[in-house]
């Protein structure tokens, strides 16, 4: 018994995971702090916890006013990036499999190895910015591994057809 998602939800997981990811980091690095942008992504949401950076924490369902860029924006990578990732191939079979095992062995070990880097080298604020990016950069590397090795595999063997 395999759990992997439908071969017809690969082709658009992929391109949303990719658009999600880039746009995100575009707008990390370029319009963080847009008034236009922020504005747009604000809305009333419903939380369970709240606190404004040096305020008190409030417990309860409650509705709070929130930008929700971020959220949104990580939703998506996190759904078309397992939906990418963990969807059948059209010849599904043990080499493919290994492909899956193998890339998201190498993910961990890269992830980890960022996150060794960080942990002794990234001090203050500026840390928490990078302990958010490891959560979807190991989801990111199993990707682009992944897709990596489909690539090369598919071009050998058409290869040799």
């Amino acid at each position: 018994m395999t759990l992997l998602f439908p071969n017809r939800l690969k082709a658009f997981s992929r391109f949303m995971f990719y658009f999600s990811f880039l746009f995100g980091v575009v707008y990390l690095v370029f319009l963080e702090g847009d008034q236009q942008i922020e504005a747009l992504f604000t809305i009333q949401v419903p939380a369970l916890l709240s606190a404004e950076l040096f305020g008190d924490l409030k417990a309860g369902w409650q509705w709070v006013e929130a930008m929700v860029i971020d959220e949104f924006l990580s939703v998506l990578i996190i759904v078309f990036g397992i939906l990418a990732g963990f969807s059948r191939e059209k010849h599904e079979d043990e080499l493919i499999d290994k492909m899956r095992n193998d890339s998201l062995r190498w993910s961990l070990f890269i992830n980890y190895g960022f996150l060794l880097l960080t942990l002794l080298g990234v001090y203050g604020m500026i840390y928490l910015s990078f302990m958010f990016a490891q959560l979807f950069l190991i989801l990111f590397l199993f990707n682009i591994i992944f897709d990596i090795k489909l690539f090369r595999h598919y071009k050998s063997a058409g290869n040799e057809e």
